[in-house]
C-alpha cells in the first residue's frame, strides 16, 4: 500500500548529523507515527523541532550556542502538521504525528 511504501521511504531516509544520537526508531500505529530519538545527556532547551509540510527537522544546539540541524525526516506530506507533539525525558525524544488523511483519488468535474 502507498503508506507502507512511503513510510518505508520516510524513515530510511533519515540521516546522523551529529554523534551524540545514538539509536532511533520510529513506528507506524493506526493512525499516528512515533518517532524515539535517543540523545543521552541532551536537555530540552538545546534541542528544537521544526516541521513543514514535506520536512520534519530536529534541530541541537552545540558547546558554542548555536543550532545545526541533527535530523531531517521527509514527511511527504502525510502528517497532520498542528497536531505533532514531542517530550524529551531522560534523553529520549519522542515525537508523536498524527497521520493526515490521504485520499488516493479525486473525481474531478468537467464543465
Amino acid at each position: 500500500m502507498y503508506y507502507k511504501s512511503l513510510f518505508d521511504t520516510i524513515f530510511n531516509d533519515l540521516e546522523f548529523t551529529n554523534g551524540k544520537v545514538q539509536t532511533d526508531s520510529v513506528q507506524s500505529k493506526g493512525d499516528v507515527y512515533f518517532a524515539k530519538v535517543i540523545m543521552p545527556g541532551i536537555s530540552k532547551k538545546d534541542v528544537s523541532i521544526k516541521s513543514t509540510d514535506e520536512y520534519l527537522s530536529v534541530f541541537i544546539k552545540d558547546e558554542d550556542g548555536k543550532s545545526s540541524l541533527l535530523r531531517k525526516v521527509t514527511l511527504g506530506g502525510l502528517v497532520d502538521l498542528n497536531s505533532i507533539s514531542s517530550k524529551l525525558t531522560n534523553g529520549i525524544l519522542e515525537i508523536t504525528m498524527p497521520k493526515k488523511e490521504v485520499k488516493d483519488s479525486v473525481d474531478i468535474k468537467i464543465s
